[in-house]
């Protein structure tokens, strides 16, 4: 059954108790670039000054990591593991406003991954979802406009879930049912099966479309709201969704039947599902234009930080719960006037950390606590 709009926000609401974390410490233990090495931070926030190449942005991955349990550059978990090594481990030492204490240990050995919230063992990785909200931005970022549809599921996936951690479970199911029914598509199959199959995916499908068509209208509201005036390039930012059946979000269960039936004699020669939440994809525009085609790149990796902004903003008010932001090399990116206001942004509200090669992002962020890596250090 559909659930109502006005329902998903007070689901999340209830969901959480209101708290602002903190990221005391960091030990990381053979990821990465990094044999063992332990870094402390200030609660209002931190830049990290160091060459190319002397450990900024797996410092920031090892951070992300502790709120997700995979990395957030999409890195494979043996990937992380450094050189000739078997295992890895990152222990983080958060903090909430009421001084209680947040330990998170994850181990990855031999295959296998356990995750530990003060020293208990949990069988999700999504557990961490609900405890620990973190916000990366890089200048790849730009590939949200540029890259591939793949590319853009991926983020607000994410994002979504960050706001309601039940969407990761909804998710699960619904390309679990996709893998499934893609099977059955390359085997000669009985009718009564794919009909029982489509029926699932048509009901995984009304499950999981309203956390995204609420994410979309609350992003939008914001980019129409009090984001609008950030920068003159994007005044007109919005984003839309593009599914590959139209209409898609307001369908029924049944009128899903209907159309996954006019779809089926070319799936049985493709033999995959061709339409769906897992082929959709977003658009970025600014008016009536398409920023892929027609927006500068200065103009892109704005809108992709405005975005960012927002998710942050949305994850608050949503659900109570400050995240900590992570800026990798972005502000070398932007020019002084715009660095000016994410930082007017960000001033007093979140923990923040910002990786440079270049000691001039100090102009913006000069009061800051500074960690030095490499030679700079």
């Amino acid at each position: 059954m559909r659930r109502s709009l006005s329902c998903l926000c007070r689901c999340a609401l209830r969901s959480y108790h209101s708290s602002e974390l903190k990221l005391n410490s960091i030990e990381l233990y053979q990821f990465r670039s990094y044999q063992q090495q332990r870094f402390t931070f200030e609660p209002a926030g931190n830049l990290i000054i160091g060459a190319n190449g002397s450990g900024k942005t797996n410092l920031l991955e090892a951070i992300a990591y502790t709120s997700m349990g995979k990395s957030i550059r999409f890195h494979q978990d043996k990937e992380l593991i450094k050189n000739s090594e078997e295992q890895f481990s990152v222990l983080a030492m958060y903090e909430t406003d009421l001084k209680l204490a947040l330990k998170i240990q994850l181990v990855y050995d031999a295959s296998r991954k356990i995750l530990k919230i003060n020293d208990e063992i949990k069988r999700q990785l999504s557990t961490l979802f609900a405890d620990v909200k973190v916000i990366y931005c890089a200048p790849d970022d730009i590939g949200l406009v540029n890259g591939s549809p793949r590319q853009r599921r991926q983020y607000f996936d994410l994002a979504i879930s960050q706001v309601y951690p039940e969407y990761i479970g909804i998710l699960r199911d619904f390309l679990h049912i996709v893998e499934q029914r893609n099977k059955l598509l390359k085997s000669e199959f009985q009718l009564n099966e794919k009909k029982s199959w489509d029926r699932r995916f048509a009901q995984s499908l009304v499950a999981l479309y309203p956390y995204r068509k609420k994410y979309l209208g609350m992003l939008n509201d914001e980019l129409g709201g009090s984001f609008r005036n950030i920068s003159e390039n994007t005044r007109d930012l919005r984003l839309t969704y593009v599914p590959v059946l139209r209409r898609a979000m307001e369908l029924s269960v049944d009128e899903l039947m209907a159309q996954i039936e006019q779809y089926e004699s070319r799936e049985k020669l493709w033999q995959r599902s061709l339409i769906g939440a897992h082929l959709d994809d977003y658009s970025f525009r600014m008016g009536e234009f398409g920023m892929r085609a027609y927006a500068s790149q200065g103009q892109k990796r704005i809108a992709v930080v405005i975005m960012k902004m927002i998710q942050a903003q949305l994850i608050e008010s949503n659900t109570g719960i400050k995240p900590i932001l992570l800026f990798d090399d972005v502000f070398a990116e932007l020019d002084y006037q715009h660095g000016e206001k994410i930082h007017e942004l960000c001033r007093d509200s979140y923990q923040i950390f910002i990786a440079s090669p270049k000691e001039d992002v100090r102009q913006i962020f000069g009061k800051m606590n500074v960690i030095r890596l490499g030679n700079s250090a």
